[in-house]
């Protein structure tokens, strides 16, 4: 039987992005999109944007997925226009990877999701790259700025964002990068060689990794990656609060999963495994990507090369170890634990059980009986969390 007349376009349009795909390989370097999720972080947005524009590889767009705070999204529209200049003080040590500030105006261009997740508006698209040929512009491309009218979660907002890039047809790479964070300026280049590093290896790499160092002790190691033991639960950052001494300066660093602060993905993995699963609001997407892709045999990659600092902490309102940790992002990550370990290790479903019954307890010997009566309530199948809790 023929193939039906939908299948048939849809096998068209496939191999005319593929055929684009490789004519523009030959003429131009790799196309990288860059998603960030804005929830009222307009100020860390910026800062990531000015940071971006001293990238000295040049051929990315950024897209600006706003999470239902639209005044926030404002403040950054107003800065690309030059209206407005926020004021942020860096360590002298990464100063300079956010300073001079960039020039103004910036490109943009804006859409509600489901135009955005349509492919956008090419047309209006190439009047704002003309804008840019016509005048000293920091970035090659316009910003994308894609408003969600509901809270969609860091999930969502990124699969947001890399559905726009994949209907484009002409993405390479989707970093998914955090919006608190200043990039040293070679932290895209690294990753674009360590890219094609392993592709000349023919090595089966979808999602790669940065080096995270602490954006107020620029000295000291956030992340280079993920441990993980299913068996007990215990997961953690390696490198935590080591001084970066160039120990993890080498390709066979091993670790469990890329740390979702910095997440550079090839199309294919995105087109074979899928985009982050949004059952989560927030927590353990990486994770569970981990586990789609190994699963569909992909390995992840580490770009020491990549150098980016990341302040942690401001998305969720504090650090997660801090006694005073918003409930909504506990109930968050408690959730999270227990429909990780369903989806993927339902015989290993005792260990979240007794951790969070553990953490329950000493909750309320601290006195914490909030987050204890929490924890009673995601164990007896609560699945949902609102920022209400706050």
């Amino acid at each position: 039987m023929g193939c039906r007349s939908a299948d048939k376009k849809e096998l068209i349009r496939k191999i005319v992005n593929w055929n684009s795909r490789l004519q523009r390989q030959v003429m131009e370097p790799s196309k990288v999109y860059i998603v960030l999720v804005n929830f009222n972080g307009h100020a860390n947005t910026i800062e990531t944007l000015e940071s971006l524009a001293k990238q000295s590889s040049t051929n990315f767009q950024v897209i600006i997925v706003d999470n239902n705070t639209p005044a926030s999204l404002q403040i950054i529209k107003d800065w690309a226009e030059g209206k407005q200049t926020i004021d942020f003080n860096p360590p002298d040590e990464i100063k300079q990877f956010s300073f001079p500030y960039c020039n103004k105006p910036v490109a943009y261009v804006k859409y509600e999701i489901d135009e955005a997740e349509a492919g956008g508006d090419r047309d209006l698209e190439i009047a704002s790259e003309e804008q840019i040929a016509s005048g000293a512009n920091s970035f090659k491309h316009p910003l994308i700025f894609i408003q969600a009218r509901t809270d969609i979660g860091f999930a969502g907002g990124n699969n947001t964002g890399a559905r726009y890039a994949l209907k484009r047809g002409d993405a390479d790479f989707i970093w998914l990068l955090n919006n608190d964070t200043t990039l040293d300026y070679n932290a895209l280049n690294a990753l674009l060689e360590k890219a094609k590093e392993y592709e000349e290896r023919h090595e089966k790499v979808g999602i790669i990794g940065s080096k995270l160092l602490w954006y107020r002790w620029p000295e000291k190691i956030n992340a280079v990656g993920g441990m993980f033991n299913k068996w007990n639960t215990w997961s953690y950052h390696l490198g935590l609060k080591e001084i970066d001494s160039g120990q993890y300066d080498h390709d066979d660093v091993k670790f469990d999963y890329v740390y979702g602060a910095s997440l550079f993905i090839r199309r294919e993995f995105l087109e074979d495994v899928g985009l982050m699963n949004d059952v989560y609001y927030a927590y353990f997407e990486e994770m569970d990507w981990e586990v789609r892709g190994v699963r569909k045999g992909w390995k992840h990659g580490y770009a020491y090369k990549s150098v980016i600092y990341h302040k942690q902490g401001v998305t969720t309102g504090k650090e997660i170890k801090s006694k005073q940790r918003p409930l909504f992002f506990m109930c968050c990550k408690y959730r999270g634990w227990m429909l990780f370990y369903q989806l993927y290790y339902p015989y290993l479903i005792f260990a979240p059980v007794i951790r969070l019954s553990l953490k329950a307890i000493k909750n309320l010997t601290e006195g914490n009986s909030k987050e204890s009566v929490l924890i009673l309530k995601i164990l007896l199948g609560k699945r949902t969390c609102s920022r209400d809790l706050n």
